[in-house]
This record gives structure tokens, C-alpha cells and sequence, in this order.
């Protein structure tokens, strides 16, 4: 990781030393969360080719529109727009709501009474086919608007589609996703829904306690949980480590054992470009 200006930290991971990388570039994710960015490159059979990770400190604001501004404008792998094909976005402002039970007004007003969402926030529905359900969130308008105009080709979704995205058909699957403030998590009973949150941490030992509460809430063992976790950045390597020691059988979140520092967010990137 290097520091840039204005206390923004930078962090870059090549597959291969090509000086011709760019020129295969065909398809670019972009992954929003609180304070940072993830954009990964990939070639026309999307091959991950580069991820660049850009986050800033707790100083300044958690959806501060003048780092993404910036970013979007100066950021090599999304010069090309019409190559953006995914944005993704981390919000713990979030809902989902079984079909047979969804209206778009009364979603609304559910979310804005459990959660704090300012007037000009913008809230949108998206589907869920495998799940029968609607995924309500809450984002800045100002980020959402700042998303439409620069990639207007792109799909956008939450960040965590991918957990509902041809989701693993197996037994008390727990999804996770590490951000450099937050976790997006959930579970799954083969093809049954069971919970799904977007929480704060500070260190691993908060994250433990979250799954631990979860088991206990849902009257489920934490032994029986199969544990997948990706990260955003190679950042969170550490995290993933500590978490391990609470939950030995840890493994990413496409069952593959975790050993180098950017592993986590190679597969996330890699679960996400397949849902654009």
C-alpha cells in the first residue's frame, strides 16, 4: 500500500507484469464502499487482468462525494465508461423483502423507519430471482447520481448479489464480504434465505461475535456454518487470519483456501464480474 495525498491510501495487484495490459482491457467492475473503491480490470474472456484498491481516512466524510469525484475522473481503468460493466455498492441501509409481501411505497417507508435515511437518499429494488424476493437499499444521492452519469452502460447492483448470484446449494452456507469498516454477510440453508446484514467491526473478535450471535438467534451450532469470506482489498488479509482462529474450516468465497494477501478480493471480483 502506498499514502497519496489528502490521507488516500492506494494499493495495486497485476496477474502479470505486461506493459500491454491495458490494451486487453475489455470489461471493468467498480466496487463502492464506505471511504474506498475497488475497481478490477478484465480481458475479453474475463480473465482478471489488475485490481487497484483507493480508500481514505476516518478524518473525512464516509460517503465523501470530492474522493469519488476525483477518483472517477482520474482513475486509469475507468477511462474507458463503456467498459464499465458492473457497479456495485455496500450499504448497511438495506432490506429484503419476500414478492408476495413487496409494494414499492410501503418498502420505502419500512426502511426509513428502521434505518436513518435522509431525505435526499436515493432507494432502490432489485431482484432476486433464486430468493423470490426484493433487496431494498438506501445509497447518497449524490453517489448515485455521480454512478448514472459516468457508466451509463453499467449495470448496477448491491455488493452483495453475488451471495444471491447462482448461490451454493448446500447446508448453513455463511457468505461474507470484509470492507475496511464493514461486513456483508449471509446465510443461506441450501436454497432458504435465513438472514442477511450489513454490520460494522473493528477487529475479527467483533465479526466472530456477529456469526455467534446469528448461530444463537437461529438456534444453529457455529461448527455446522461453512464460513466464506472475500475481502475488498489485500488490506483485510489480517482479518481473515484472526477470523480463521474462531472458524478453522475459513475458506474464500469460492471455497478456496486464503494464502496470499489479495486472494479475498481476486474472488470477490471474480463472483461479481459474473453477475453483470
Amino acid at each position: 500500500m502506498k499514502a497519496a495525498n489528502n490521507n488516500i491510501y492506494e494499493q495495486v495487484y497485476n496477474a502479470q507484469d505486461d506493459d500491454g495490459m491495458m490494451s486487453r482491457l475489455a470489461t471493468v467492475v467498480l466496487v463502492l464502499v464506505q471511504r474506498g473503491m475497488l475497481v478490477a480490470g478484465f480481458n475479453v474472456t474475463k480473465e482478471l487482468l489488475t485490481l487497484h484498491y483507493t480508500g481514505y481516512a476516518k478524518n473525512r466524510l464516509v460517503w465523501d462525494i470530492n474522493f469519488f469525484e476525483h477518483m472517477f475522473a482520474q482513475e486509469p481503468l475507468l477511462a474507458a465508461k463503456d467498459k464499465v460493466k458492473g457497479v456495485f455498492i455496500c450499504s448497511n441501509k438495506n432490506l429484503i423483502i419476500p414478492d408476495a409481501l413487496y409494494d414499492e411505497n410501503e418498502a420505502k417507508n419500512w426502511l426509513k423507519h428502521i434505518f436513518y435515511v435522509e431525505q435526499k437518499d436515493v432507494i432502490e429494488a432489485y431482484t432476486l430471482e433464486e430468493d423470490k424476493a426484493r433487496y431494498i437499499l438506501s445509497a447518497p444521492m449524490d453517489i448515485s447520481e455521480l454512478v448514472k452519469i459516468n457508466f451509463r452502460k453499467a449495470v448496477v447492483q448491491p455488493m452483495a448479489a453475488y451471495h444471491f448470484c447462482n448461490s451454493t446449494k448446500q447446508s448453513l452456507y455463511l457468505q461474507c464480504c470484509i470492507t475496511g469498516e464493514q461486513v456483508c454477510a449471509t446465510l443461506h440453508n441450501y436454497s432458504q434465505l435465513l438472514w442477511h446484514r450489513v454490520f460494522d467491526y473493528t477487529c475479527a473478535e467483533d465479526i466472530a461475535f456477529e456469526i455467534r450471535q446469528l448461530c444463537m438467534e437461529n438456534n444453529i451450532s457455529p461448527s455446522k456454518i461453512s464460513l466464506r469470506c472475500n475481502t475488498i482489498s489485500a488490506t483485510e488479509h489480517g482479518i481473515i487470519n484472526e477470523l480463521s482462529a474462531y472458524f478453522p474450516g475459513l475458506r474464500a468465497g469460492n471455497g478456496r483456501s486464503i494464502t496470499a494477501n489479495w486472494d479475498g478480493a481476486i474472488y470477490l471480483t471474480q463472483q461479481l464480474v459474473a453477475c453483470v
